[in-house]
């Protein structure tokens, strides 16, 4: 049984989580930090002096082992994913686990046994699903305003940091700790696709551009091939200005969400564009914080037992991006 409010245990001191997730759970309702763990005591230290976090611990381990954590929220490089979300588990702790879960499916299928062998709640920590956006998105759709959507087209890119700091190299360049710009921010591009279509990929054609100076792919770019002849294409780059944005197209019109994956402080904006003069609506959504939004969910989730929509545990999403690196490697 959990205390009124969720209590976070965190483990990594990534910046997503200074700037973005503890910042996110105190705009919210539903839940609190309680502790940080890192492999340095140190780093665990500055980080909850920073954010005023009450516990703070040079392991993972030992955060694992405190008893007033209810759920954990992994945020560390993709590679240590895995075994810290079942060691959670194993532990007693639900798990939010930054995306993606795996870069690959008899991974992600080992950690969801692992959850829901332990009886712990897992979800994928893709924020973007909790904006008020895309329900309006989803409105819109259910509306029949375009008709029956047959294509999806979703870029996100950035122009990556690529300064060596104290820490070493961006965590994002380094092919051991399966970085890369669609484990990054394509994979956004697949899962608005899969929340589309709510259908899985059945057919999948990639090409990627691997840069040699640090062995992982900076630009990425797949097609998705849906029951009933569906397609979506997604690319991202850690080398293109910035742009995150999808499209949805139908027979009776399209629609486009700017800003859709980081709206920060900025209202949502969805153009819907109908009929054959492309007339269009504007429909504007009031800024929102959507890490808030998935905190609270989350803890929804738990005190209900499920996964409540639109939340989702990360294993399908998973096979769609091996089978993506798949064909981009073929």
């Amino acid at each position: 049984m959990i205390a009124d409010r969720l209590r976070w245990g965190i483990l990594g001191t990534a910046n997503i989580a200074r700037r973005l997730f503890v910042p996110g759970v105190r705009a919210g309702g539903e839940t609190e930090v309680l502790a940080v763990g890192s492999r340095s005591e140190d780093a665990a230290r500055a980080f909850a002096d920073q954010l005023a976090i009450p516990r703070a611990y040079g392991s993972y381990e030992a955060l694992l082992a405190d008893k007033d954590v209810d759920a954990i929220y992994v945020a560390l490089p993709n590679s240590l994913d895995a075994e810290w979300t079942i060691r959670g588990a194993q532990a007693g702790k639900h798990v939010l686990c930054e995306k993606p879960l795996a870069r690959r499916a008899a991974e992600a299928e080992q950690i969801a046994a692992a959850c829901k062998a332990a009886g712990v709640l897992l979800m994928e920590a893709f924020m973007w699903r909790h904006h008020p956006q895309h329900a309006r998105v989803r409105a819109v759709l259910d509306s029949g305003a375009i008709g029956e959507p047959g294509f999806v087209r979703a870029s996100f890119s950035y122009v990556i940091d690529t300064t060596v700091r104290r820490g070493g190299m961006n965590v994002r360049l380094l092919p051991g700790l399966e970085g890369g710009s669609l484990m990054d921010v394509g994979c956004y591009g697949v899962n608005v696709a899969r929340w589309v279509f709510g259908s899985e990929p059945e057919g999948f054609a990639a090409q990627q551009w691997v840069d040699p100076r640090y062995g992982v792919e900076t630009i990425f770019g797949g097609v998705l091939r849906f029951p009933g002849g569906q397609l979506a294409m997604v690319d991202s780059s850690f080398v293109h200005a910035s742009i995150n944005r999808y499209e949805i197209a139908g027979p009776d019109g399209r629609l486009v969400v700017e800003r859709a994956f980081r709206p920060d402080d900025a209202p949502g904006r969805i153009d819907i564009y109908r009929g054959s003069d492309h007339s269009v609506e504007v429909a504007t959504i009031p800024p929102a914080n959507q890490f808030a939004n998935e905190a609270d969910h989350f803890a929804h989730c738990v005190r209900a037992g499920k996964l409540l929509s639109p939340a989702e545990d990360g294993v399908a999403q998973a096979r769609a991006l091996e089978a993506l690196y798949a064909a981009a490697e073929a």
